[in-house]
């Protein structure tokens, strides 16, 4: 085929994958506006025209278009392109009828069905394999050309399979993480993720319809956070604390910090602080205990939370375990308007005012000789900060300074001693 009639014949597969699947059947021609094909028709090279009508001539040669032309352009000028020869069309474009796909997959997956009623029985009389067998019945009966259109081949859906039949035995799911396992099942460690998402809106339409086994993996992603502080972590359904006595610096993983209950003093203090850290380095710098016990600044503060930017989970969690806790919040960021919209997010999860440190227009000019400046980006987000927080006094005089100038002061150059 030439790149016209190639580009003629992906057109109308698109167009076809792209209709509601409950209308294929009764689906009898696919139109497309020549204007659509080539949209530059008109300014394009005389060849490149040519080539294009010719394309379109060969293939209503071979039945798989018809052509309809312009009324006062006869032969020079196309309108529309048709398609009623759908096992024509694919078979052009060397591939099987997506309707003969879908049916050899359903054939597929009920022939796996019946070998696992044969060889695993004892395996599917519980909820998990009445789901896994239930799901695996109703894909036999109900996978459509929509999902061949959605990149569901017989390879994907045979992979699927494979992966619901490990599943009959939970054990096998410990302890493994989804790279391995998918090594395992496919010798492709990033096979699995992918799989997953491409069956997304497949089981999104199965789950209306039957139940569906839990297909959740851990994401591959480990929000993490670090606090500081003479501290107690209480965790729940847990009688045994974890107790801080020297106030070092603790890292608490999302899975960790989802367990925990509440957090104390060891001294028994009702009344308690929490300073909130935007970057790492300066975290480092006023969170050891070491450095905390020289600073008259930094002994106002029992605990010290490293946020690194915009909350993650993990630390999203320690926040509002620390409001429960009723400690009472500082934060010190980013002199610039991203740094104002972290202490905002940072109110907005523990429910309660944020005092900012160093964050105000006297800090802002005794380092303005270091400041950067800020893109427009970069300044627009002072639109996202509410009334409520450009009302802080220290926020207000930064944020005209900010405006005045349009530059910012990064916090690992400010001296917090």
């Amino acid at each position: 085929m030439t790149d016209w009639e190639t580009k003629i014949i992906n057109e109308f597969i698109n167009h076809y994958y792209a209709s509601a699947y409950e209308t294929w059947e009764n689906r009898k021609v696919l139109r497309l506006r020549s204007s659509l094909l080539f949209p530059d028709f008109d300014s394009a090279h005389p060849d490149e025209k040519e080539s294009y009508l010719e394309a379109a001539e060969s293939l209503q040669m071979k039945g798989i278009v018809n052509l309809r032309w312009e009324k006062h352009g006869k032969w020079e000028r196309l309108k529309t392109l048709s398609c009623d020869n759908f096992e024509l069309l694919f078979k052009e474009a060397g591939g099987l009828f997506p309707q003969k796909k879908a049916e050899i997959i359903r054939t597929m997956l009920s022939e796996r069905v019946e070998v696992l009623k044969k060889t695993k029985a004892p395996l599917l009389d519980n909820d998990r394999g009445k789901e896994i067998v239930g799901l695996l019945e109703f894909l036999s009966l109900n996978f459509t050309p929509h999902e061949i259109g959605q990149g569901l081949d017989r390879k994907a859906m045979r992979h699927f399979a494979i992966l619901l039949e490990f599943m009959l035995q939970p054990e096998q799911m410990e302890n493994i993480g989804i790279r391995a396992l998918s090594i395992l099942l496919y010798r492709d460690s990033k096979r699995l993720e992918n799989l997953l998402a491409l069956c997304g809106p497949l089981l999104s339409r199965a789950k209306k319809t039957v139940p569906i086994p839990d297909l959740s993996f851990p994401e591959r992603s480990y929000p993490e956070t670090m606090i500081a502080g003479k501290i107690i972590i209480q965790y729940k359904n847990q009688e045994m604390s974890l107790v801080n006595a020297g106030g070092h610096i603790l890292g608490l993983p999302l899975d960790s910090a989802e367990t925990i209950d509440a957090i104390q003093l060891v001294s028994g203090k009702k009344e308690k602080t929490v300073l909130t850290i935007e970057n790492k380095e300066t975290f480092y710098a006023l969170a050891r205990p070491q450095n905390r016990s020289i600073s008259k600044l930094l002994s106002m503060f029992d605990c010290f939370l490293y946020v690194g930017g915009y909350s993650n989970r993990a630390t999203a969690a320690i926040i509002k375990i620390l409001a429960m806790s009723n400690y009472s919040f500082y934060h010190a960021g980013d002199l610039d308007p991203d740094g104002i919209l972290i202490l905002q997010q940072i109110q907005e999860l523990a429910g309660r005012p944020v005092t900012p440190l160093r964050m105000d227009a006297a800090t802002f000019d005794q380092y303005q000789d270091w400041a950067r400046l800020l893109t427009k980006p970069m300044l627009r987000q002072i639109e996202k900060i509410r009334e409520e927080t450009r009302a802080i006094p220290e926020l207000a005089g930064l944020l005209r300074r900010i405006q005045e100038t349009g530059m910012g002061v990064e916090q690992e150059i400010i001296d917090y001693r």
